[in-house]
């Protein structure tokens, strides 16, 4: 799946540089490029940024046991509690809290090299799938009757385009964001105020996992670096505050009505896409489920269900009956052999 999506993102580039090298060959070679340059640029940025911030961890975990401690100690005294009891549970449970984001990190760095390790398989495969392109398209359209392959093909162009605007969709929002919340934490005082601007913006491919999770570890630093408590809690209301600007304004505009999808197939999509795929299903679970929806709409039988994947389906509950109430649209009629009275 990772790899025809990308072989879909890859393939508007490739036919731009065969309209001035006439080769598919040395255009797919110069489509990498251009998609590796940029993305080895934005790797370098996290990784060098990532190495700063992890290399003051060890004054963070001080941090955090000198704020515990101080905190224990203002309820030794209010409740009489024995001090050496809750210096002993300090020591046991709340300072293990300071090994999850190392234990994140090493997880991370692990997954990373599994996805290092494979991207050569996926390069392979995406390079072979855009080569042969034109050869699986032409078996497709010979499986549908001569009456039906306009339709078809009208479907790989929405496909392309779809793809082609999400992609540079993604790429706007991504930008919008890590410029207004990286701003944002400059202005609080927040440091690496952009590396946490712009982590937050690649999250957010992620629909509302990724986006609570870029909010969430500012968050977090923020409580075990900063000596007052307002940065912490004014980190929260800026991620508030952008999010309902990106959600309201900033996506329905870049994206279009036709990325928009239901919450609860967003939900299902992240949670089976994480169960198959890994973070990399999650991360695909939008742009497989806008596709299925443009796919569904191009037939009569699953044309109904394009609908209940749509967003906004609370205002579209009367469609069904009034439109799509006719054997033709009805699913369980490849089944069984219904008859309208």
């Amino acid at each position: 799946m990772f790899q025809f999506f990308f072989a879909l993102m890859l393939k508007p580039v490739v036919t731009f540089y065969e309209r001035f090298l006439r080769r598919r060959i040395p255009s797919i070679l110069m489509a990498y490029l251009t998609a590796v340059v940029p993305l080895t640029a934005i790797l370098f940025f996290f990784f060098n940024q990532a190495r700063i911030l992890f290399r003051d961890l060890p004054s963070v975990s001080q941090r955090v046991s000198e704020v515990t401690n101080r905190w224990m100690f203002l309820l030794d005294q209010k409740f009489n509690l024995d001090p050496e009891t809750s210096s002993d549970w300090v020591s046991e449970n709340m300072m293990g809290v300071v090994d999850i984001p190392l234990e994140l990190a090493r997880e991370s760095f692990e997954s990373g090299t599994v996805v290092l390790a494979n991207a050569v398989l996926i390069v392979l495969i995406t390079y072979f799938m855009l080569l042969y392109r034109t050869s699986f398209k032409n078996y497709l359209l010979s499986q549908a009757s001569p009456k039906n392959r306009k339709s078809l093909e009208k479907l790989f162009l929405k496909l392309q385009s779809l793809t082609k605007r999400y992609m540079i969709g993604q790429g706007i929002i991504i930008l919008i964001l890590g410029i207004l919340i990286g701003s944002g934490l400059w202005l609080i005082g927040v440091p690496y105020a952009y590396f946490w601007g712009f982590l937050a913006g690649f999250l957010e491919i992620i629909p509302y996992l990724g986006t609570s999770v870029g909010g969430i570890l500012p968050f977090v630093y923020m409580l075990m670096v900063s000596d007052s408590l307002w940065q912490p809690w004014a980190v929260i209301g800026l991620y508030i505050l952008v999010q309902q600007i990106e959600g309201n304004l900033i996506s329905p505009n870049v994206m279009g009505p036709s990325i928009k999808i239901n919450p609860l197939f967003i939900i299902l999509g992240l949670f089976l896409g994480g169960i198959m795929w890994g973070i990399a299903g999650m991360i695909l679970a939008l742009p497989v489920l806008a596709i299925s929806k443009e796919v569904f709409r191009t037939f009569e039988v699953t044309e109904p269900f394009s609908y209940i994947l749509e967003d906004g389906l609370s205002k579209k509950s009367d469609i069904f009956l009034e439109h799509y109430d006719h054997v033709k649209h009805r699913i369980m009629y490849l089944f069984f052999d219904e008859r309208d009275d």
